[in-house]
């Protein structure tokens, strides 16, 4: 297959794409309407189409595994503080700043 027939069947799978995501679109729009339409006539709610999202994401708070003094500590998760990365310059390990849990 040369390549200008490759080309002009992507540029038709592009131009068919395009077209396909408007449909999408638009029909989306009409649908969404009617559900809001069908719910008000009916007056029913959220809570009656047991419609489950994704739960929100409960953050645990990080548990300290690094303590150099008061204010510099380190979760050992992400990115490296300026002091950890200052220890392992030194040539020193960052074990012995481990807090026993």
């Amino acid at each position: 297959m040369s390549s200008t027939i490759l080309s002009e069947l992507q540029s038709q799978i592009a131009k068919l794409q395009q077209q396909a995501d408007e449909i999408i679109k638009n029909e989306r729009i009409a649908v969404i309407r009617d559900i809001q339409l069908k719910l008000n006539t009916y007056n029913i709610t959220i809570d009656e189409l047991h419609i489950k999202g994704r739960p929100a994401k409960i953050k645990s708070p990080s548990v300290v595994k690094y303590r150099k003094d008061a204010f510099l500590s380190w979760g050992g998760r992400g990115k490296k503080p300026q002091w950890v990365k200052t220890v392992e310059a030194k040539g020193e390990s960052i074990e012995q700043y481990r807090v026993d849990v």
